[in-house]
């Protein structure tokens, strides 16, 4: 059996000649292209997907291999998972398998297998050279195939051969100094079978993160950070293939939670590291955040005006208009963001918190005491800033109480499954909708902003404006009053069980 240990990364098409011409392959020993042409088998309800294997037919060179892989979480792009290979025998033989369960799982459904998908590339190689083994640099260029249904590859694979798994990240790190490149969590087989059932392009979300009670603060960090990286990468890998805002939207989430794992685990990585990569990742965020301030402007306030506000919905409709054109532009620009920075800021935060050093006092910390006095924190926090609001009622001190209220739910959300109480459950349940009513009143209060800055260069919007305001003033000011009213007592409840 093989350990393969690889870090995926998509690559702009552009960036070919630049990465063929690289310094850091000028010298070493390179392999021209090769046809792989590579069959995945399973059975028609897909038992081994489910269970985490891959079975694949590779043709190339001359040969045919039969393979089998098992599913490993990937960090960034950085997977290490089990893998066997054989040559064809020309029928399905799996005694080459050393893995018990995975080998009994083979056999039980030998006779249901059948061809499910295809990756057919064109394979350009390098190696490199490094200590005692080396470094593959795979350039895969072709497609996938599932039915009628096809999508480009365009992937560079780093693969160790007796190299530490963090030679792979200095890499790469070198190379997208000059390549725009970022991180690919997902396999070709993953990205196969997600094109076979048409999810292939759906915007990678959030998910909850099994936390082991037993490990230590610097392990739980870690792991949550695996999984707010697999958010962001997952929606970074998608905008090259095809437009969709909510992409954007998804990557503004990542970064704002990975802000807030920072600062919950501020104890844990230190000050310096928390702020140093707060604002870098601060930046990247504020950068997306023009083109949805519109859409809450369209989305959120204009869209249900026009459909239920009975007057004057001609001036709403030529405001909307007007301002879904501007979007549309603005889009277009985001759209042709580069994912090759985010990938590099992606590949540097994954260095830097594999370097993290741990202690004896790290090790020795029972994890659900330091999340128990981190959410103590974070609520404490949220009570401040609720007084404060309740001391000088506005919109700043309405929008520092909501920030905070939106640490204390990622907080729940991080550690929840280290309590698994209706307590939180029902906490999480209050917070959120706090946070959708207090969010809505700051949409609210920017767009304001935004349309009175916009009479400046627009004054035929006065009318609308003011309609579309006024129509949303009274529910907006309604429902916060009441969540207010009640956050109080919310604030004062035990909120981990």
């Amino acid at each position: 059996m093989a350990v393969e240990t690889e870090l995926k990364l998509g690559i702009r098409r552009g960036d070919l000649p630049k990465l063929r011409a690289h310094p850091l392959l000028a010298t070493v020993r390179h392999h021209p292209p090769v046809r792989v042409d590579n069959t995945y088998y399973d059975t028609q309800d897909e038992t081994l997907a489910r269970h985490g294997i891959a079975l694949r037919l590779r043709r190339m060179a001359g040969r045919t291999l039969l393979t089998v892989k098992t599913a490993a979480p990937s960090r960034g792009g950085l997977s290490s998972r089990q893998e066997w290979e054989a040559p064809w025998p020309g029928t399905f033989d799996f005694a080459f398998v050393e893995n018990d369960a995975v080998r009994e799982r083979l056999e039980k459904v030998r006779e249901r297998l059948e061809p499910r998908f295809r990756t057919r590339f064109r394979r350009e190689l390098w190696e490199l050279p490094l200590g005692e083994g080396h470094i593959e640099i795979a350039l895969d260029l072709g497609r996938l195939e599932a039915g009628a249904a096809k999508l480009p590859i365009h992937e560079l694979e780093l693969e160790a051969y007796a190299v530490p798994a963090a030679e792979l990240l200095t890499l790469a790190r070198a190379l997208a100094q000059d390549i725009s490149l970022w991180p690919e969590n997902r396999s070709k087989a993953e990205r196969a079978l997600q094109l076979a059932a048409g999810t292939w392009a759906a915007p990678v979300k959030a998910i909850e993160v099994e936390l082991d009670p037993k490990g230590d603060p610097l392990a739980a960090l870690r792991a949550l950070a695996d999984e707010v990286l697999a958010h962001w990468s997952g929606n970074l890998a998608l905008i090259p293939y095809r437009h969709d805002p909510e992409y954007l939207h998804q990557i503004r989430v990542a970064l704002r939670r990975l802000r807030a794992l920072l600062q919950i685990f501020e104890p844990v990585t230190g000050p310096e590291f928390a702020a140093q990569w707060r604002e870098r990742l601060g930046e990247l965020a504020a950068e997306l955040g023009q083109a949805r301030d519109l859409d809450v402007l369209l989305d959120e306030l204009l869209t249900p005006a026009l459909e239920r506000c009975p007057v004057e919905r001609e001036a709403l409709g030529e405001l909307a208009a007007r301002l879904s054109s501007e979007r549309d532009k603005l889009r277009r620009r985001s759209g042709r963001l580069d994912p090759g920075r985010h990938g590099r800021v992606l590949l540097d935060f994954l260095a830097a918190l594999e370097a993290l050093p741990g202690n004896a006092l790290i090790r020795a910390s029972d994890l659900r005491h330091f999340a128990r006095d981190r959410v103590a924190a974070l609520r404490k926090k949220a009570r401040r800033r609720f007084a404060a609001h309740l001391a000088e009622p506005s919109p700043e001190t309405k929008h520092r109480l909501r920030i905070a209220l939106k640490k204390l739910r990622y907080g729940l959300e991080f550690f929840q499954s280290l309590w698994r109480g209706k307590t939180t459950a029902r906490a999480l349940a209050r917070l959120k909708r706090a946070l959708d009513v207090l969010g809505h009143a700051q949409d609210w209060h920017a767009a304001q902003d935004m349309l009175t800055q916009r009479q400046k260069r627009h004054p035929d919007e006065r009318l609308a404006a003011a309609v579309l305001l006024a129509w949303h003033h009274e529910r907006i000011a309604r429902n916060a009053a009441e969540i207010l009213g009640n956050l109080e007592d919310w604030l004062e409840d035990d909120l981990t069980g």
